[in-house]
């Protein structure tokens, strides 16, 4: 199964090139097999290291009210039980996430990409479609993807035992080489970056934690 759809997410990615369309996250959901599989197809537009400077970090910062809707959308996943549609993104997320139903578990997640890396990087969240499918309540991180594992080992254990949410940083540790204020160093080779949301509270993954 896995070469099978490692086969399929290449051939798709060579027919868009050649045909100028752009693979995008909402792809994700349309050919992955499993849920361990949308999560690692996610992931590949995961904003990677030293992709920012000081100008588009800015950018893809939330404005106005789209951290406080972040938390919202957040929020409002936890409370469906049977209905994806019941839960929706506010209008100043709308254009860049959305909430998707995917087999038994709904999906908030960022739609907006472009050569082949996210726009924001402020992470996805899934969630089982049924409370009865959720065993414990427990919560899911990946704070660091493409460090401490893998995302696709996280979304195996959250199916697995049943955990009530999987949440998954959109930005590696180290996307960002600007040094974080929020926590000091205790070696002069140490360096803490503001992209790494275990060592920056100005940020929007961490609001579920």
């Amino acid at each position: 199964m896995n070469f099978v759809y490692a086969t399929i997410v290449f051939f798709s990615g060579i027919l868009g090139r050649e045909n100028g369309m752009e693979s995008t996250p909402s792809d994700c959901l349309n050919t992955s097999p499993n849920i361990t599989s949308l999560a690692r197809c996610l992931d590949t537009f995961t904003v990677p290291r030293g992709h920012y400077n000081a100008f588009t970090y800015g950018v893809a910062q939330p404005m106005g009210t789209q951290r406080q809707d972040w938390k919202t959308s957040l929020n409002s996943l936890l409370s469906i039980d049977g209905n994806c549609t019941l839960a929706s993104v506010p209008p100043s997320l709308r254009g860049l996430y959305d909430i998707s139903l995917f087999q038994d578990f709904c999906v908030l997640y960022e739609t907006a990409s472009r050569l082949g890396t996210y726009t924001k990087g402020w992470g996805f969240m899934i969630v089982p479609a049924n409370r009865r499918d959720i065993s414990r309540s427990v919560h899911i991180s990946v704070p660091h993807p493409k460090f401490d594992g893998t995302v696709q080992q996280a979304a195996s254990i959250f199916q697995s035992t049943g955990s009530r949410t999987l949440l998954v940083a959109g930005r590696t540790r180290d996307a960002f080489f600007s040094p974080s204020g929020c926590i000091q160093p205790t070696t002069e080779s140490q360096v803490y970056y503001k992209t790494d949301p275990v060592h920056n509270n100005v940020r929007v993954w961490g609001h579920i934690n």
